[in-house]
């Protein structure tokens, strides 16, 4: 019997309206948490208020709606977990603007804090062990929310790929180099989502996931498979689903359909309608101005690693037009790198990742494989070239704020 993912007109985030036509689509599915308990997991990749966001990370009216029709069909508990990689979780609920929206409905979960638990892969691709939130495994049903957008490090970013986002961040940063598509693909087997509803009321495309720029489409995907919900997201972007290699070793694996005649599509003429090829992300650095150098290795130089980290960290700087202030810069990234000029500049080159380790004296060194991603960020920061931020400040201050409080609510019991 094929799969069905649902394709549901949503002009707008209204959340009443979503509530209404999650809860039918919960229904016609045979979809059922009556006194159960629920884990929700959208995605605040870069959280930050509307309009900034509206490409990039699943919107709050989304997640209350679906939140709501949950609780109007009888679920026990609802939690909604994701995690910040600007500070501790609280951070993202705050800045995203979601928690007023939760309220009644469902409870934040920080994955930063919860308790993690090491799980076993059977027949894995890279990775067999990963250490999870312990709250994911035991809700009774779990509910993917992606955001539909491009990505510069996997392609795109839709129901398999979201689950990363459970990780903490020095797990998450583990194979995510050549191999980051078999780890998305591994770890997609820990624990499948029960439930997907990807957000495409406005899309993201050109350099997504962080500064993804938004295309409205007007429709939410809908369905008990990921890869098939993900395989029909691949169509209304204009991709080919056999292009994405984490939902080919999906498919593989036996988790999913990826292949449209194995799909039921209900409401599928909104497919043909609605579909358009996004724009996909740069990941190389050839498009910066000559004065910024960047000197890359020639047998290995990742784009899902370090370089997409540069290349990620650099795209506020050319969204806003500061890259003069940092005209002069050198970045040596990859293996191997030759014929350096002998002059660099020091205060002004950055050496970037475990790959160029053997330049590491010639400027500022960031280790990793791949380097974290706002280390490039934070040393260009010590240098005085403080990068653009979609973020608010202040909101950053009050997830701060609501972490010590929270912090200290603890200590006293």
């Amino acid at each position: 019997m094929p799969e069905k993912v649902y394709l549901v007109d949503q002009p707008a985030y209204d959340t009443r309206e979503i509530r209404a036509k999650v809860r039918r689509v919960f229904e016609q599915s045979a979809f059922n948490p009556r006194a159960r308990s629920v884990l929700v997991k959208p995605s605040f990749v870069y959280p930050a208020r509307a309009p900034k966001n509206l490409g990039v990370i699943t919107q709050p009216e989304l997640i209350a709606g679906v939140a709501g029709a949950l609780k109007d069909l009888g679920a026990r508990r609802v939690m909604v977990a994701e995690d910040s990689l600007l500070g501790p979780s609280e951070v993202a609920f705050v800045a995203s603007g979601v928690l007023p929206h939760l309220r009644g409905l469902a409870e934040p979960l920080y994955l930063k804090k919860v308790e993690r638990i090491k799980v076993t892969v059977r027949g894995p691709r890279v990775q067999e062990e990963f250490l999870v939130p312990k709250p994911w495994l035991d809700a009774d049903l779990f509910v993917s929310l992606p955001k539909i957008k491009v990505n510069m490090y996997a392609q795109v970013t839709l129901s398999v790929k979201n689950n990363l986002g459970l990780l903490l961040q020095e797990d998450r940063l583990l194979h995510h180099h050549y191999d980051l598509q078999k780890k998305i693909a591994d770890l997609y087997k820990v624990r499948p989502p029960d439930f997907v509803i990807a957000d495409a009321v406005v899309a993201g495309e050109a350099q997504g996931p962080m500064m993804a720029e938004p295309v409205h489409l007007g429709v939410l995907l809908a369905g008990k498979n990921g890869p098939a919900v993900d395989a029909v997201a691949c169509h209304l972007m204009g991709f080919d689903p056999l292009e994405i290699e984490h939902l080919r070793y999906v498919a593989e694996d036996g988790l999913g359909p990826i292949d449209l005649e194995e799909i039921e599509l209900e409401n599928g003429h909104l497919l043909q309608e609605r579909k358009r090829r996004l724009r996909r992300p740069r990941v190389n650095l050839d498009d910066f101005p000559s004065d910024i150098h960047f000197h890359v290795g020639t047998e290995l130089a990742c784009g899902p690693g370090c370089v997409g980290m540069i290349r990620n960290s650099l795209d506020p700087w050319q969204k806003y037009g500061r890259l003069k202030s940092l005209a002069g810069f050198h970045f040596i990234v990859g293996k191997p790198v030759e014929n350096l000029p002998a002059d660099l500049p020091a205060n002004r080159t950055i050496v970037f990742g475990d790959c160029a380790a053997p330049h590491r004296l010639r400027g500022t060194f960031l280790p990793g494989c791949p380097v974290t991603p706002l280390a490039l960020t934070f040393s260009l920061a010590r240098k005085g070239k403080m990068a653009p931020l979609e973020t608010s400040l202040l909101d950053i201050g009050r997830g701060y704020l609501r972490h010590g409080l929270s912090r200290r609510r603890e200590a006293q019991r």
